[in-house]
């Protein structure tokens, strides 16, 4: 298929060749299904190769959800914004958390270094309040990246923790013979020991 009109020009600047034309991947004439920009390829593409759609993010296309996937075409960041406008990255993120979980991270900029995420590391008390430890980053894989032009000081969304499953840390007993097992890293959960503001008075031994 030629090269489609989605790749000729600024992201988020669609056409009505964009809108109208074929679909990104399929060739399927959009005027007769379904379709919605791609947050991975920026693409318009059809509801068939649409392989799941986010309210907020919009949907990722098939072909890029497929494991390995990454953005295709011209790096997006490298085109200048116009006046009066900035660039915002916007980002979906697979996070490998040091308390274990597997996360999809939505985020507006780079992906963090720690992540507020369950209890499992344990915590603290502030002004009465138990506060859990963030987790640390061990690992990272993108799942989508997208960039807009927004007009300069445009509020940033706030980052979010949409999907969290458990990693491979708890304790596992593999059912072949000679294969690995492992004792896992955390205990299942932690509480706070003492409090950084006083609020909570520190255990006595008995």
């Amino acid at each position: 298929m030629r090269e489609h009109p989605c790749q000729l020009h600024q992201p988020g600047y669609h056409t009505d060749a964009c809108l109208t034309g074929p679909c990104g991947f399929c060739g399927t004439d959009l005027r007769t299904t379904a379709s919605g920009e791609c947050r991975s390829c920026l693409r318009i593409v059809c509801e068939t190769c649409d392989a799941g759609y986010d309210a907020e993010q919009g949907p990722i296309c098939a072909p890029c959800a497929e494991p390995g996937t990454r953005t295709s075409g011209p790096d997006p960041a490298s085109t200048p914004p116009p006046d009066g406008y900035e660039l915002h990255r916007l980002c979906v993120f697979v996070l490998w958390l040091s308390c274990g979980h597997l996360v999809t991270y939505f985020t507006n900029g780079w992906y963090p270094v720690v992540v507020s995420c369950c209890d499992r590391l344990g915590g603290t008390t502030l002004r009465g309040v138990y506060v859990p430890y963030s987790s640390h980053v061990d690992y990272v894989d993108v799942l989508s990246e997208r960039y807009e032009h927004r007009p300069t000081g445009s509020p940033r969304e706030p980052a979010e923790v949409r999907g969290r499953w458990p990693r491979t840390d708890n304790p596992y007993r593999s059912p072949y013979p000679g294969s690995g097992s492992s004792t896992g890293r955390y205990p299942a959960s932690a509480g706070a020991a003492w409090s950084l503001d006083g609020s909570t008075a520190p255990a006595e031994s008995s």
